[in-house]
């Protein structure tokens, strides 16, 4: 799979989804960590996961993101938030991405496709 996307917003989830769509990427969608963790036993290891910081109850993003790394420490992971203040203290690194919400699509597509190693269309 290119892109694992995890939100729990279904209306963000969506437009999200439907961006990355029309770039053809094939993408899983899973709105909490554990529901995308689960997905992977099926599905195989992404090369990228797309996923907000803020995730409900549960796990948030940035320790889905951790365990992202630790399974698979070549995926990417392009994480988003409308609150950037929520991740002042996580450090970044090489195979991530950060971005505030709102968006545009291209601003997404150009993070995933750099993390993949692939050009955007």
């Amino acid at each position: 799979m290119d892109v694992l996307l995890v939100e729990d917003e279904a209306l963000v989830r969506e437009i999200v989804a439907e961006g990355l769509y029309d770039d053809g990427l094939a993408v899983v969608e899973a709105a909490s960590a554990e529901q995308a963790l689960a997905m992977t036993e099926t599905a195989g290891a992404p090369d990228v996961v797309v996923t907000d910081v803020n995730l409900g109850t549960g796990m948030s993003g940035l320790a889905l993101a951790e365990e992202v790394h630790r399974r698979w420490p070549e995926a990417g992971v392009v994480i988003m938030t409308g609150n950037p203040a929520g991740v002042q203290a996580h450090t970044f690194g090489e195979q991530e991405r950060f971005l505030t919400k709102p968006f545009g699509n291209a601003r997404l597509v150009s993070a995933v496709r750099e993390l993949m190693g692939r050009s955007p269309r």
